[in-house]
């Protein structure tokens, strides 16, 4: 009986051990890939990446970097979360895909993917234009 649980310590640490050094990559998810045309990471304006603990800021930036870049936008770090991911990658790591040109006048970054963010954003671009009319 002893040795039954050694034998058995000694299997998980070692199956535990075999999936600990996965590589980061792009969380596409189930519902994405299960659709009929497969959509790009960040087509919502949202990048999701799963990564391990030993995976450098700077990799899992520059995945999320590489799937914004595809609409020409820009990765920035929303929210990290331990144990979110798969067994061989633990966390994950949120970011949003945004336009550092696109600002509103408080300085906040707009939401590309936002209409109501866009709308709010091209009428401020109106009234701050040069030559257009002053409120009473």
């Amino acid at each position: 009986m002893r040795r039954l649980r050694l034998v058995s310590a000694l299997l998980s640490v070692i199956l535990l051990s075999a999936c600990s050094g996965g590589a980061a990559f792009v969380d596409r998810g189930y519902t994405r890939t299960t659709v009929a045309k497969q959509k790009l990471p960040g087509y919502d304006g949202v990048v999701e990446v799963c990564f391990g603990g030993e995976t450098p800021r700077a990799e899992r930036d520059k995945l999320a970097e590489d799937a914004c870049a595809v609409y020409g936008l820009e990765a920035r770090l929303v929210i990290e979360r331990r144990w979110q991911c798969r067994l061989t990658v633990p966390h994950h790591a949120r970011y949003a895909c945004l336009d550092p040109n696109m600002r509103l006048a408080n300085g906040g970054l707009v939401d590309p993917f936002d209409a109501s963010m866009v709308a709010q954003w091209k009428q401020e671009q109106k009234l701050a234009a040069p030559g257009a009319a002053s409120a009473p």
